[in-house]
């Protein structure tokens, strides 16, 4: 069975891709921006939360925003003297806020609860971020030193001086860095390694795992940085008007921003497997390909002082306009990569310490053959990452593990890709970059080649999920505006047995469709349940049911297979997704 399940999975994950690539739609970059963030909130940083909702500081009103994809914005308090500043995601699905003021680190749940942990030294704090430990790491930029919290709370800090290793290793750690080098923004990097900026010491500097730190110069004070998909970090220099690129061995090159004095802050990476980048003293949003071409994107908004971007849940770019009080969304046009990739199953479910496996392919559609082609996991997560080339006729391993592999002209290249994980964490769509030497990256797309990851302390139910289409292409095609069809699931169960309700819906991009499904008998096809929104069945281990999705159409749904889909969820009692899979939809 596990032989039949691989080739079935690498099967489907290339037909995904295929279809990906050949209807990719040409497109400008449209920016769309929401007015509901009231005058003097000054909305600073940006995350995606744990609910597929935007979340973001209000650094002049000591609240915390939310924004879903339709613009709906909703404000959270903060306790008194609060100015909270950066904000992220935890792996245990709720936000994390640092302070500039008010020594604190603070947890507000989904619902807006708050929880403090005051800082042991009395230091004001300024980046946060999640580590790859499931911890969630944040920077001291006044007093020079780097912290870290644990999802209980216990706050370990590490003050930086110049020329020593300071006080005893902290978590392993000695730092040497500049003094007073104020470092900003701290990120986890591809290598499973910290990576954070010195505003002050015009530098960027990484946390080896040898008790070490080691610093690497740049032209400028550098403030925001990102894993890119290509393995590398990238970084932002404010003062220097460029953008620098640091490979995890230490190499840096820079780009010059085209616009003069464009300030630019804040970077993420894309959905389009580009880096984009916020403008904060020329108001316009900045793309960069791995290669580093730069374009630029004026914000319809005067005197915006776009602060922070990050990549959403829907395909897009989300940014914060501190000065204009507005969050904004930028569309990109299709990407220009002649890579395309796709990763089944899209989502596990497993138990710490053990390793969740899947499969990925790679397409080259260029005229040439690629070189250096790898994998990289862009979001952290607390779990050790790696790839392996695969015979996609026996899905037997080639090669070695984390070497890259070259594809040819027109050619596919099958992976298995494994997580080994360290520590629990809740589900997590688990950006993946795939890169060749020389060409941008692939563009990045939820349901396509992302996975849902989770660790859990206990055995879980772990549903192995595929989804099949009449057309066998991973495409479900409603006759007509009001047409209906209908897919097939196929899982299996490889984790712990449990109740599982099965739902389906478009995920962030609302679209004309009633959706409604059932379970099967696997060998007609037929229901042996009612059809409704949802079905609740049990789910033994090694288990095989099967599901049928119903689609009705009220309206034109166009060809965009990256963000028109319908998401099937096998979720747990307590709610929790322990699989999933997708089609794209579209009318004819």
């Amino acid at each position: 069975m596990q032989r039949t399940f691989a080739w079935t999975a690498l099967s489907s994950a290339t037909l995904a891709a295929m279809a990906l690539f050949s209807t990719v739609p040409a497109g400008a970059v449209s920016i769309t921006e929401f007015p509901g963030v009231l005058a003097g909130t000054g909305p600073n940083v940006i995350t995606l939360g744990p609910d597929g909702a935007l979340w973001y500081t209000e650094f002049g009103s000591s609240k915390i925003g939310r924004i879903t994809t339709a613009g709906v914005v909703t404000e959270f308090a903060t306790p008194p003297n609060s100015t909270p500043y950066g904000i992220t995601t935890g792996a245990d699905g709720a936000l994390w806020i640092s302070d500039q003021v008010s020594p604190k680190i603070r947890r507000m749940t989904t619902a807006g609860v708050v929880t403090e942990f005051p800082i042991p030294s009395g230091n004001t704090t300024s980046g946060i971020t999640r580590g790859p430990d499931g911890n969630i790491w944040f920077t001291e930029q006044t007093t020079a030193s780097i912290g870290r919290i644990t999802p209980a709370g216990v706050i370990l800090e590490l003050p930086i001086s110049a020329g020593s290793t300071g006080p005893a290793p902290y978590m392993g750690y000695s730092l040497v860095t500049s003094a007073n080098g104020a470092p900003t923004t701290i990120v986890a990097g591809p290598d499973g390694l910290m990576w954070f900026t010195e505003k002050n010491g015009a530098k960027v500097a990484r946390l080896n795992a040898d008790t070490s730190s080691t610093e690497f110069a740049i032209s400028g004070p550098a403030i925001g940085i990102t894993a890119g998909p290509d393995g590398a970090l990238w970084f932002v220099e404010e003062g220097a008007n460029k953008i620098g690129r640091v490979t995890t061995a230490g190499m840096v090159t820079e780009f010059a921003v085209p616009t003069p004095g464009s300030l630019p802050f804040g970077i993420a990476s894309g959905p389009d497997g580009a880096l984009w980048f916020a403008e904060f003293g020329a108001g316009k949003i900045g793309r960069i390909t791995t290669t580093g071409a730069i374009s630029e994107f004026p914000v319809p908004s005067p005197n915006s002082s776009v602060y922070t971007i990050v990549n959403g849940p829907d395909q897009a770019l989300w940014f914060t306009e501190s000065d204009a009080n507005r969050i904004g969304r930028l569309d990109p046009a299709a990407s220009p990569s002649p890579l395309v990739s796709a990763v089944l199953p899209t989502s596990r479910s497993v138990q710490v310490g053990s390793t969740a496996t899947v499969f990925a392919t790679l397409i080259n559609s260029a005229g040439t053959p690629a070189t250096g082609c790898h994998i990289v996991p862009i979001t952290p997560v607390a779990a050790n990452f790696s790839y392996q080339a695969t015979n996609s006729a026996t899905n037997a391993p080639i090669g070695s593990a984390n070497t890259p592999v070259d594809v040819g002209a027109g050619a596919a290249q099958s992976f298995v890709i494994s997580f080994a994980t360290a520590a629990a964490f809740a589900p997590t769509d688990t950006a993946l970059g795939f890169s060749c030497t020389g060409v941008p990256a692939a563009s990045n797309n939820v349901g396509l080649n992302t996975l849902l990851l989770s660790a859990s302390p206990s055995p879980v139910p772990d549903v192995v999920a595929l989804a099949a289409t009449l057309s066998s292409d991973g495409i479900l095609s409603v006759p007509g505006v009001a047409g209906s069809n209908a897919f097939a699931v196929a899982t299996v169960n490889v984790g712990a047995g449990g109740a599982i309700t099965a739902v389906a819906d478009t995920g962030p991009v609302l679209l004309p469709v009633a959706i409604s499904l059932c379970q099967t008998n696997p060998a007609s096809g037929k229901c042996i349940s009612a059809v409704g929104p949802s079905v609740t069945t049990t789910i033994n281990a090694n288990e095989t049911p099967t599901f049928a999705i119903f689609a009705t159409a009220s309206g034109a749904i166009p060809f965009a297979p990256a963000s028109n889909r319908i998401f099937v969820h096998l979720k747990d009692a307590g709610g929790v997704v322990r699989g999933s899979t997708s089609v794209a939809l579209r009318t004819q």
